[in-house]
């Protein structure tokens, strides 16, 4: 039986190279001594007798084979061919990086190059083999995802522009920039989606019910004459009048718009717009400590339909 009968009938019997003891020539003579002595068992008859001597043959010339292999076949052929089978049999089932593992934990680079093999041996089972270390992931792998992580722009929450418009008092009262300028903090969530659960039998849906209209909370420094402080009284006193009516919207309506990761514009940030009514403005003062006044302004977003 020839070498490649061997190792065809070992690939398509396991799906891949699986060689008992690990010695490649040994498993190939006793698969053609035990097929020979099945031959003449055959050929006796079958019977039990004639089993019983094949048996007793067969485990002799094994023995004979395998002391012939070991005394005529160098030790280094034998690796050598248990080796091949071993990376062919990982490169067949697609596991190149185990068949690479084999290669250098074989010591043959080493013994090629000992200046060069050894260390480069050393570093790729180092990159090769996964570790607890790492979450369970080769190095390698690990240096892949590092790379991935310092290769992205994050947007930082410290960068955002704010932009304030009006139609109060024909526009005048748009300080844009000066509130660009104080704002510390900006809080909302963008969508807001409620919805309710409904019992179907013994399950649960969830039905949607809508969008619900936006919070948007912000934090700013004024100035020492109340600039701000004036402008969301205006506003205030434009949406409900001291003589207890309320006007349209159009003339309290506030047009706000907030770009992410950027302190200035631009066309590919992220940015939410939307139409909003003063709430309530927050005032803290105290003697305790010598600090900046900061302001509280609440506004709620006037419809979830229009953009503007």
């Amino acid at each position: 039986m020839s070498l490649y009968n061997n190792v065809s009938e070992s690939v398509s019997s396991s799906g891949g190279f699986s060689f008992g003891g690990g010695n490649v020539l040994q498993n190939m003579a006793s698969g053609a001594i035990g097929g020979a002595v099945g031959t003449a068992v055959a050929a006796a008859g079958g019977g039990a007798l004639a089993n019983r001597i094949g048996g007793a043959v067969q485990s002799m010339a094994t023995n004979a084979a395998n002391q012939a292999i070991n005394r005529f076949v160098p030790a280094s052929i034998q690796k050598a061919i248990n080796l091949g089978a071993g990376v062919g049999g990982d490169l067949l089932n697609g596991d190149w990086e185990g068949a690479a593992l084999k290669v250098w934990d074989s010591g043959i680079i080493a013994d090629l190059m000992p200046d060069f093999g050894g260390g480069l041996a050393r570093q790729a089972a180092y990159w090769g083999r996964k570790t607890a270390l790492f979450g369970g992931i080769t190095p390698s792998e690990a240096r892949d995802i590092y790379r991935q992580a310092r290769s992205e722009v994050y947007c930082r929450k410290n960068l955002f522009l704010i932009e304030v418009t009006s139609q109060l008092n024909g526009g005048g009262n748009n300080i844009s920039e000066r509130f660009n300028l104080f704002a510390t903090d900006v809080e909302y969530q963008p969508y807001v989606i409620t919805g309710e659960a409904q019992k179907i039998g013994g399950a649960n849906v969830d039905i949607v019910q809508g969008s619900e209209p936006v919070n948007l909370s912000i934090t700013t420094f004024d100035d020492d004459v109340g600039t701000l402080k004036r402008w969301f009284a205006n506003h205030q006193g434009a949406a409900s009048c001291r003589d207890g009516t309320v006007n349209e919207p159009g003339k309290y309506a506030i047009r706000f718009r907030i770009v992410h990761g950027y302190c200035k514009d631009s066309s590919s940030a992220y940015e939410d717009i939307g139409l909003f009514r003063p709430v309530d403005l927050s005032v803290s003062l105290s003697r305790h400590e010598d600090g900046l006044a900061e302001l509280q302004m609440q506004f709620a977003q006037l419809d979830t339909f229009v953009r503007p």
